[in-house]
C-alpha cells in the first residue's frame, strides 16, 4: 500500500493468517489493530473474521448468566488479621477551596505589591474596614 501524506511513514508487517502485527496490539487484544484493518481493506477481506469470539455479545451475556451472590453485611465478615492499607495523605485531593497552582514560577512572575489605601481619605495604612476616620454605628 502507498503511504498517505498525513500518516506517519512507519511501516508494520501484518500476517493475517497468524493474526500478528509488529505493533503488538493484534496479538495482545485478539482484535484487529488499524494496521490489520488496512491490510484487510487492501486485500478485500472481511475484518470481522479476525475478531476473537470473546468479544461477541453471546460471550458477554454468558458471563452475566450466572447469579452473583450479594455481599453480606460487614458484621458477618470474618476478622482480618493481615496487613492494613493506609492511604497516602499527600496524594489526597483537597476537598474545597481554590486549587493550588502547579505552575513553576520564576523572577518574571514577581508582583510588586502596592500598599493598601483607605477608600475614604486615600491614605496608606488601614483599609476602609479598619480606618479610624470612618464612623462606625453601634447597634
Amino acid at each position: 500500500m502507498e503511504p498517505v501524506d498525513c500518516w506517519s511513514q512507519t511501516s508494520y508487517q501484518v500476517c493475517l493468517t497468524e493474526r500478528t502485527c509488529d505493533c503488538g496490539l493484534f496479538q495482545s487484544l485478539h482484535y484487529p489493530c488499524r494496521h490489520a484493518l488496512a491490510a484487510c481493506a487492501a486485500v478485500s477481506i472481511e475484518w470481522g473474521h479476525f475478531v476473537d469470539p470473546v468479544y461477541t455479545m453471546a460471550s458477554v451475556f454468558k458471563v452475566y448468566k450466572r447469579e452473583f451472590t450479594p455481599i453480606p453485611d460487614e458484621k458477618m465478615w470474618p476478622p482480618w488479621y493481615g496487613a492494613r492499607l493506609k492511604p497516602n495523605s499527600a496524594m489526597k485531593r483537597k476537598a474545597s477551596g481554590r486549587p493550588v497552582s502547579t505552575r513553576i514560577r520564576n523572577e518574571m512572575d514577581a508582583i510588586e505589591r502596592a500598599e493598601k489605601r483607605c477608600e475614604l481619605y486615600r491614605g496608606e495604612g488601614p483599609t476602609r474596614r479598619g480606618c479610624p476616620n470612618v464612623p462606625h454605628s453601634n447597634p
